[in-house]
């Protein structure tokens, strides 16, 4: 009689028998490690940097949406974060949330997979379940993992089980989160029921688990929902250029073509796009498709406008600094990719801060609450400022020049539009509009 041991697992699923290991506890396993431990599974948090690890174990967030109360209240016998690659030989599933960069040359950089893959070849056993949460190419899940359980004549789907979920975290968005149980998930699996086993373990922590037949298929999908929003986004940004030089305001264009109730979904022009999404996956399918002899042109030229904004924000500040000979300081109000969150990741405010650092003598200063000291350690460079100085009328006076970066709900908008002589907004901040706001 040939036992199913999917089945068995997902029998210990359902009575959270099963120990997890996550590894890579950035902006998606951190809040997948929480999710799961308060579905009262038992879950090592595996992460390379110490410091991480020791500011969990000291029970401190080091991610501005996840409170210290919410790292406080964990039960740390269900929970352990560990630098230990060792505990996946007491894990029953294995989910992968490592970093997937792309390099200088807009290729894909698997340095952080690379690494993990050596310690699931260490350590992995028959009968565990491994999860890949990264966004890559299509073929990268099977590329990596399915020579391993070869070499060590595993069969996939019967004494090895492999699947692919691709992250869907959206840090600062306080409406939908794994943590919140209503962050939908698309699973695959290598088999039947391989996949059967990925869909068990996503059931615990999210309402709606969407099942792919392929873990191709599921990839690719994770790149069809980036690259739609980066083609939307190089859109809308090249009409900004366009709407600059006829005189009128996208805004309100936008807020008029969303009264029509079909056909049209709603983008913004912004500075650039940043984070691990969009200006990163839509490389990894330009990379596979030119392996397949296919020219993406569509994809390339959006990447390319959305990667151009910071230049054009950052050349127009400094025209306006040179003709006007300021001689001030500047205000950089926001320098994370977007609002209401501390991810830094590919900000396009950063660039602007770097360039025009290095083309005018204007000290600039900025002015983030999102960031922790944490992050702000990595920032030597760079002079912060604090909301409670900002309070200050003597402060305002060593300025010139205030640039909204990233419009954080925290600012106070009419403080900073009363004591500044000229803002440039590239966010659509200020409800009314007066003359000394510029929107670039």
């Amino acid at each position: 009689m040939k036992i199913n041991f999917s089945k068995k697992i997902i029998k210990k699923i359902n009575s959270k028998k099963v120990v997890i290991s996550v590894i890579g506890l950035g902006y998606v396993g951190l809040p997948l490690c929480l999710a799961l431990s308060k579905a009262k599974f038992k879950v090592f948090g595996i992460d390379n940097n110490a410091e991480r690890i020791q500011l969990l174990k000291n029970k401190i967030s080091y991610i501005s949406t996840i409170k210290n109360s919410q790292i406080r209240n964990l039960d740390y016998k269900k929970f352990i974060p560990t630098n230990d690659f060792k505990e996946i030989l007491n894990s029953d599933i294995i989910i992968i949330c490592v970093p997937t960069p792309i390099d200088s040359r807009k290729k894909p950089n698997m340095k952080y997979v690379k690494n993990v893959v050596k310690q699931i070849d260490k350590y992995v056993k028959k009968f565990q379940t491994i999860i890949f949460e990264c966004t890559s190419y299509p073929g990268t899940t099977e590329e990596y993992f399915l020579p391993i359980f070869k070499k060590k004549k595993f069969n996939v789907g019967k004494n090895i089980f492999l699947g692919y979920s691709p992250e869907r975290e959206d840090p600062g968005n306080e409406n939908y989160s794994i943590l919140k149980n209503n962050l939908s998930k698309v699973v695959s699996g290598y088999s039947k029921n391989c996949r059967n086993i990925v869909k068990a373990i996503y059931e615990q922590v999210s309402n709606e688990v969407y099942s792919c037949n392929d873990i191709k298929t599921a990839e690719f999908t994770k790149l069809l929902e980036n690259i739609y929003r980066s083609v939307n986004i190089g859109l809308i940004n090249e009409l900004h250029t366009v709407c600059k030089k006829m005189d009128i305001n996208i805004f309100d264009a936008i807020k008029a073509a969303k009264t029509k109730p079909f056909g049209f979904n709603s983008f913004y022009p912004g500075p650039g796009v940043g984070g691990h999404c969009i200006p990163v996956d839509p490389y990894f399918l330009t990379y596979k498709a030119k392996q397949l002899g296919v020219n993406t042109k569509f994809i390339k030229l959006a990447g390319k406008i959305n990667d151009n904004r910071p230049n054009e924000i950052s050349k127009e500040i400094l025209k306006y600094v040179k003709k006007h000979k300021l001689k001030k300081n500047i205000l950089i109000m926001g320098i994370t990719y977007k609002k209401n969150s501390d991810d830094l990741r590919e900000s396009p405010i950063l660039k602007v801060y770097n360039f025009l650092n290095k083309k005018i003598k204007n000290k600039i200063l900025v002015c983030d609450p999102m960031l922790s000291n944490f992050t702000k350690k990595n920032l030597k460079n760079i002079k912060f400022v604090s909301l409670k100085e900002l309070n200050s009328k003597k402060f305002f006076k060593r300025f010139d020049l205030c640039f909204i970066g990233s419009n954080h709900d925290t600012f106070n908008y009419k403080k900073i539009t009363k004591n500044f002589k000229i803002i440039f907004d590239s966010r659509d901040s200020f409800d009314k509009l007066e003359n000394k706001i510029k929107i670039i």
